[in-house]
């Protein structure tokens, strides 16, 4: 063999050597698990903040208990947002209702008339959900029962102390060393 093809012969297998690299697949990256929703609820920076319905009263008690917090920025739009936190709550009935009915007394002949009064004492919760704002995927819900009340201010200071209790539910599951 002369020089010359010995030279050809080792540029040929660097070229072979090098055609061959080109064509292997690239080393693939290694696949990423899963945030657990409690590492997601912790990496948001975004919050929008949705009234579900009902009383306004829980959800403004939320949204002020969020905003204080200072952990999430509010935006105006959940396109913006990482998280939505979405509120529901018992409508601001009271859920008394009184009932009046006038009838002829079968022995005397003469009208009579019959009150009757019923009390409906619905179970109403409120509930804050909060989701992923691009999978829409849960990370947290809860739900409180305020007590029951038949004054107006009563119902409204129940449904204030549910709400906190929400947003102290939710801040321990997002930051659980503060509660200690």
């Amino acid at each position: 063999m002369t020089r010359r093809s010995q030279l050809a012969n080792i540029a040929l297998m660097l070229l072979a050597f090098a055609v061959a690299g080109a064509q292997s697949p690239a080393p693939q990256p290694a696949p990423t698990r899963p945030l657990s929703t409690t590492a997601r609820l912790a990496a948001a920076r975004t919050v929008y903040l949705k009234n579900g319905g009902g009383s306004e009263v829980p959800f403004n008690v939320i949204s002020d208990g969020i905003q204080g917090w200072g952990r999430y920025q509010v935006v105006d739009s959940p396109e913006k947002a990482d998280i939505i936190v979405e509120v529901t709550s018992p409508s601001t009935d009271n859920g008394v209702s009184v009932t009046s009915k006038t009838t002829n007394d079968p022995q005397t002949g003469y009208p009579s008339q019959s009150v009757s009064s019923t009390h409906e004492f619905n179970v109403s919760r409120i509930s804050m959900v909060v989701y992923d704002a691009r999978s829409k995927m849960p990370l947290w819900s809860g739900s409180e029962t305020p007590k029951s009340a038949l004054r107006e201010k009563a119902r409204n200071d129940n449904l204030v102390e549910a709400s906190d209790t929400l947003v102290r539910d939710f801040r321990q599951r997002v930051e659980p060393d503060l509660s200690k």
